[in-house]
């Protein structure tokens, strides 16, 4: 709920600011005012360090929660099997929906998003 609120809020300023936005440069016939000089060696070995550490860091956060994951489904398993073939409890289908949520959310990690 809290980021559906954080969207809308960004929504709402990015129409805002739209109408007052800089006009563009006029520039001659060919040109593109968007060029600019080519990165130097160090602004490239940087953008490259920032990646590495953003890899890094989301890879520590997938392993974290694919124990979590691990957690979870262990403590679902011995759930399931304490809750009588008639009736489950409601811990029971919470978890199964942490886990299902988890899950989700590792897989768009791996697919980068």
């Amino acid at each position: 709920m809290r980021f559906m609120v954080a969207g809308l809020v960004v929504c709402c300023l990015a129409v805002a600011c739209w109408g007052h936005a800089a006009p563009a440069p006029q520039t001659g016939k060919g040109q593109n005012p968007e060029v600019g000089p080519p990165p130097s060696q160090a602004e490239i070995e940087m953008k490259q360090r920032v990646q590495k550490e953003r890899a890094q860091e989301r890879f520590a956060q997938i392993k974290k929660d694919t124990d979590r994951l691990l957690d979870l489904a262990t403590e679902l398993k011995k759930s399931v099997d304490q809750a009588s073939e008639q009736k489950l409890s409601l811990d029971v289908i919470r978890k199964a929906e942490q886990i299902e949520k988890l899950a989700k959310q590792v897989r768009q990690k791996m697919a980068g998003d």
